[in-house]
């Protein structure tokens, strides 16, 4: 079992004359904007990661950066079923308790920060879900202590997908998160979790 080296962190009414139905109780979905066959969406979006159990959290959607991130404290590489896998701690919000996971580990890579420093990571496969689609990317792990958001979802988990509107935030809203059940990619996916994830409490 090795530890990964600590890295240091980067600080960083009225519609016009038409008439409004009554309140009923019910929350609607929001429409979701789209710019020809893209969806759009704003640099702050709640991203549920399916792999962790759905955890839903709120991420950055940064087309500055290539690839996307996650927070995690405590890395730990351990060899398991004869292959290198990665343990991590992912906080809640509100740093109230941990939950503890391990995945198998793609690959370690080196990414270059926004001030130009290199940093090894851990990288490894991770089921998102945003604005009504679901796909899976690679995210590296990494202390985001100091930073506003526990993830980044970078270019390449978003081209192709959707558009990202700097000005706004949340326009895939809190309802508009689930996708569309797929049969086929729900099967693999629950296959996936039951043969490559151990979250121990």
């Amino acid at each position: 079992m090795l530890r990964i080296p600590d890295q240091p962190g980067l600080r960083v009414g009225v519609t016009g004359r038409r008439r409004v139905p009554r309140e009923t109780g019910r929350t609607e979905a929001p429409k979701l904007r789209r710019a020809g066959s893209k969806q759009v969406l704003g640099w702050k979006e709640t991203v549920v990661l399916s792999t962790l159990g759905s955890i839903s959290l709120m991420a950055k959607l940064d087309t500055g950066a290539r690839t996307s991130a996650l927070h995690a404290v405590n890395i730990l590489y351990v060899k398991h079923r004869s292959a290198i896998w990665v343990e991590f701690d992912l906080p809640d919000v509100d740093q109230s308790k941990r939950h503890r996971f391990r995945l198998p580990l793609a690959e370690n890579r080196a990414i270059k920060s926004s001030i130009g420093t290199s940093q090894i990571r851990p990288v490894v496969v991770l089921d998102l879900v945003l604005g009504g689609q679901a796909w899976s990317t690679e995210v590296t792990l990494t202390d985001r202590s100091d930073m506003e958001l526990p993830m980044l979802v970078g270019r390449s988990a978003l081209k192709g997908r959707f558009i990202v509107d700097p000005s706004r935030t949340r326009l895939a809203g809190h309802t508009a998160a689930e996708p569309t059940p797929d049969p086929a990619q729900r099967a693999t996916t629950t296959k996936r979790k039951s043969t490559d994830l151990r979250r121990s409490r």
